[in-house]
């Protein structure tokens, strides 16, 4: 993936790109290689954000809330992706391919996002973007999709380099 970052007047304020797995439910693996490394996992049981450069650990219990972590959305269960959002439905035509545009408005009002847009080709994951509360807009381009590919449970496990610290929201 690439991720692209605006403020709210459209001003370019960051560029990242790394590498994502999903498999439902609720595993994830999120590593961005650029600028700055972050590994974000869930095995659907705990959450950690690993910051390399600050050689910092985030670990806290995983939480099916999507509306504070909307990356879990791909990774989730549709009927608990219609609890928290209205979603509407947009068919593109988009030179000699169809693209569907989801976009979703949490039903809540304490959510990151006010609003997330999924864009589908065929039969892929095209883009995500999403509006934060201060009107930033964080756009993510996805490639080189593989379709239900094998993924071992292991991808989702994550284990802390020794010396890292780990801060720990869990009891």
């Amino acid at each position: 993936f690439k991720q692209h970052i605006h403020d709210a007047d459209g001003e370019f304020l960051q560029e990242a790109s790394g590498t994502l797995a999903v498999k439902r439910p609720g595993m994830f693996y999120w590593h961005t290689l650029q600028p700055y490394e972050h590994v974000l996992v869930s095995d659907r049981i705990t959450m950690w954000l690993y910051d390399v450069d600050l050689e910092q650990i985030n670990r806290k219990p995983f939480s099916a809330d999507l509306d504070k972590a909307p990356a879990l959305l791909l990774s989730g269960e549709l009927e608990e992706i219609q609890k928290h959002y209205q979603i509407t439905v947009n068919h593109k035509d988009a030179q000699s391919g169809t693209l569907v545009e989801f976009t979703l408005t949490p039903l809540s009002d304490d959510g990151v996002f006010s609003t997330l847009t999924i864009v589908f080709g065929k039969p892929f994951i095209d883009s995500m973007s999403l509006v934060d509360s201060f009107g930033q807009i964080t756009t993510i381009q996805f490639s080189d999709v593989i379709l239900n590919p094998q993924v071992a449970d292991s991808q989702f496990t994550f284990v802390p380099p020794a010396g890292v610290d780990v801060i720990s929201d869990e009891p």
